[in-house]
């Protein structure tokens, strides 16, 4: 297992250990999976906000962020696809709907397997979208098997990312393309009071930590990733916590309704509500931000195992 060394700055740091982290993310989305549903949606992720442009919604916000990484990572037609960290399977589904690729997309909550499957049935694409639980550091398939990686909001679940790029590097062909939207620290000269809205947040959205997107380009050169072009979209989809806290408010302040769902859910339900407004906190305090990359396996690359790699 990699370890972290001690002189990475406060904040930007896994705050628990592996096996603690995957007990608590399987735990969170297992458990408040209709939660996720009713509030934001079959796509549990930002939504993007062009400027200037009319609002479209939140929903409609949500199918523009996923297009525009599409665009960004210019996926072709029919493409061989690991979605990792897939959710209930939204924009796996998107992807076969849109332009008939062949998804398999991974997960390590068995809920959003179950419910991904059968929404994938219902659109119509169950025969190109395959939802299965794996742990995307360490994937079961062969090398060189996928024409692209996308990661929508899961690389600040990774534990270690660098572990979490090479892995993507390892089951891309070459040639294949990573496309990345994460959660990611403005810089590394974090005050305390921002390290500690952060680890909140961790806690509270079972994240292992941020980093800042210059740093993500850097992890890309380690692990031999080229063609790296990133992106700042914080701008367009900060919008996203400011709905989200209207729609949770109404929910706080029912407290039968609130109770209702503690006694089904457990005490997580709490943190989960209360962790919407932190997030539109760290927004607003320039703390959080929203970065994209991508990058490619250069054509003329050896596929390497994972013994290689070793």
């Amino acid at each position: 297992m990699t370890t972290h060394a001690s002189s990475t700055p406060a904040g930007l740091e896994p705050t628990r250990d592996l096996p603690a982290l995957h007990h608590a993310i399987k735990d969170h989305y297992d458990g408040l999976i209709e939660l996720y549903e009713d509030l934001w949606g079959e796509h549990i992720h930002h939504g993007y906000w062009a400027k200037g442009e009319p609002d479209p919604g939140r929903h409609a916000a949500q199918n523009r962020l996923a297009d525009e990484l599409v665009a960004l990572a210019d996926i072709p037609r029919g493409a061989r696809v690991l979605d990792a960290g897939c959710g209930v399977g939204a924009s796996a589904i998107r992807l076969a709907q849109q332009l008939d690729c062949r998804v398999d997309a991974i997960t390590l909550s068995a809920e959003q397997v179950r419910r991904g499957t059968e929404k994938a049935a219902e659109a119509g694409v169950g025969d190109r979208v395959t939802l299965r639980c794996m742990d995307a550091m360490k994937t079961e398939y062969e090398d060189g098997t996928f024409d692209v990686v996308w990661a929508l909001e899961s690389c600040e679940l990774m534990w270690d990312k660098k572990e979490f790029l090479q892995e993507c590097k390892r089951v891309l062909k070459p040639g294949g393309r990573l496309v990345v939207a994460t959660w990611c620290a403005r810089d590394e000269s974090l005050k305390p009071a921002e390290v500690r809205l952060l680890h909140r947040i961790y806690r509270d959205f079972a994240v292992s930590h941020v980093l800042p997107l210059r740093r993500y380009e850097q992890l890309c050169a380690e692990v031999g990733l080229t063609g790296v072009t990133t992106a700042d979209w914080t701008g367009e989809v900060r919008d996203t916590w400011k709905l989200s806290t209207d729609i949770v408010k109404p929910v706080v302040r029912d407290p039968s309704y609130v109770w209702k769902l503690v006694r089904a859910k457990g005490v997580d339900v709490f943190r989960f509500l209360n962790s919407v407004p932190l997030m539109r906190q760290a927004y607003d305090r320039g703390v959080m931000r929203y970065g994209v990359f991508t990058a490619t396996r250069p054509a003329d690359d050896t596929v390497a195992s994972r013994k290689d790699l070793a």
